[in-house]
């Protein structure tokens, strides 16, 4: 990412970034699932008239050019212009075709295209002879640098079924790889240099200059791949997609911080003047890491919003955890946006556990769940009909601070390598964000 124009210097970037969070922190600072437990919405206040003129379900309405007459939606917007920052469009043509034979979705085959083009004009321009790949999975990124390229590959893979299942296809698909693609297990660190640069030298002899590459960044990962382009000498280039911020770890302290945001001196110390730690938690970070439009349909998504948000409610009314019992607990694309369809779901889909086992109302017997009283769930959803207007908003507006959030982010990680002495590190967009939102690289060369 970059310094929005508006900016001199990034000290003046980071301060002001702060303090437009810090004012409208309540339009992140909890999980959209609570918005009603915290009555977020309370927040936008808009009079009955203001919208009465237009539908704002329209699939061409426009916020910004509504907001005239709103004094929180006026204000939002001219406060968050300064923040923007322009990406140059992505080269749709690669040096290799578009599409790839393996077993896996369009935006799965985009995206390794278009980071197996970036990685080969990468180590062209920086010497690399070797891509050393962190999180390579299967190996589908690993193969196609083999078949388009010169340059070796070690695989870095921490998942067993993932190690296993690459040297199988290897071996079934690509023998003739085998002496030039190398893979390894092995879960990555801050302190993995030494056992890279062994592996390095075990699969491949000699040292060589080699970019250091990540197609799913997640969490600490890009962090650490960081650091560790830092420490070794023939790590020549960087170049990975960060994601999944929120998910980083946490250093352990009273006040809950994470252990890589920040990581520049210029951010931590600005964090620690105006108490960033206080309100920029995992919920931000979540936001950061959302993808940065909607394709769905509006009205689906204040559906979907609102009803979750009203189960959530109803369990902390009644001192309930709600406990997903499977990874979706409701089939959003199967309810039809009809809540007593959603209700079935969520009835199958979660468990009512109690906060406090010695609760009133808390269920006795082994497996201590209670069962959800529809009639008073439908009884709340009645009540929130009054906040589809608000609620549309609220996701209009998450879209729109979605980016800066995560300019943000990475300009931190831009910084901290140019603290480090690596002025050249940047991030590119690379993939179509229509097809793939996660699309900025970070691309750092010695």
């Amino acid at each position: 990412m970059s310094l929005p124009a508006h900016f001199e210097t990034p000290e003046d970037y980071f301060k002001e970034s702060i303090q437009f969070f810090r004012q409208y922190e309540r339009l992140f600072n909890f999980a959209n699932t609570e918005i009603l437990v915290h009555k977020i919405l309370d927040l936008i206040i808009i009079e009955d008239a203001h919208f009465k003129d237009v539908n704002i379900f329209d699939k061409d309405f426009d916020l910004p050019k509504n907001s005239d007459d709103n004094e929180f939606l006026r204000t939002f917007f001219e406060r968050i212009g300064k923040f923007k920052v322009d990406h140059k469009e992505i080269v749709t043509d690669v040096d290799f075709g578009n599409n790839i034979d393996v077993p896996v979705s369009p935006k799965k085959k985009h995206e390794i295209v278009y980071l197996a083009n970036e990685l080969k004009k990468v180590c062209e321009e920086n010497s690399c002879e070797i891509v050393v790949d962190f999180g390579s999975g299967l190996g589908y990124l690993d193969q196609l640098i083999y078949e388009t390229t010169n340059l070796k590959v070690l695989g870095v893979e921490c998942n067993e079924n993932h190690y296993v299942g690459a040297k199988k296809r290897q071996r079934k698909y690509h023998e003739d790889s085998i002496e030039t693609v190398k893979y390894i297990k092995h879960t990555i660190n801050e302190h993995s240099d030494e056992k890279i640069l062994e592996f390095l030298t075990d699969k491949f002899g000699k040292s060589s200059n080699f970019c250091i590459s990540g197609l799913h960044a997640c969490a600490d990962l890009t962090v650490d791949g960081m650091n560790l382009f830092l420490k070794m000498a023939d790590a020549k280039a960087l170049v990975l997609m960060p994601c999944c911020y929120h998910k980083m770890a946490r250093d352990g302290s009273k006040d809950d911080r994470f252990k890589n945001f920040p990581i520049s001196n210029c951010l931590k110390e600005i964090f620690e003047e105006n108490k960033g730690f206080e309100f920029l938690k995992v919920p931000f970070l979540r936001l950061a890491a959302q993808p940065p439009t909607v394709d769905e349909n509006l009205e689906d998504l204040v559906f979907n919003l609102l009803a979750r948000a009203t189960v959530q409610l109803y369990a902390h009314k009644h001192n309930f955890k709600l406990k997903r019992k499977k990874r979706k607990a409701v089939r959003i694309k199967t309810v039809l946006n009809d809540f007593s369809i959603y209700l079935q779901d969520a009835k199958k889909g979660f468990a009512l556990t109690p906060e406090n086992l010695l609760s009133a109302n808390a269920p006795k017997g082994e497996n201590a769940e209670s069962d959800f009283d529809l009639e008073e769930l439908h009884s709340i959803w009645r009540e929130t009909q009054h906040l589809k207007v608000k609620a549309a908003i609220f996701i209009l507006l998450q879209n729109y601070l979605q980016p800066v959030i995560e300019n943000f982010v990475l300009y931190d990680r831009v910084l901290y390598l140019q603290e480090k002495g690596i002025e050249k590190s940047r991030f590119k967009k690379i993939f179509d964000e229509k097809i793939s939102p996660r699309c900025l690289a970070l691309i750092s060369v010695k």
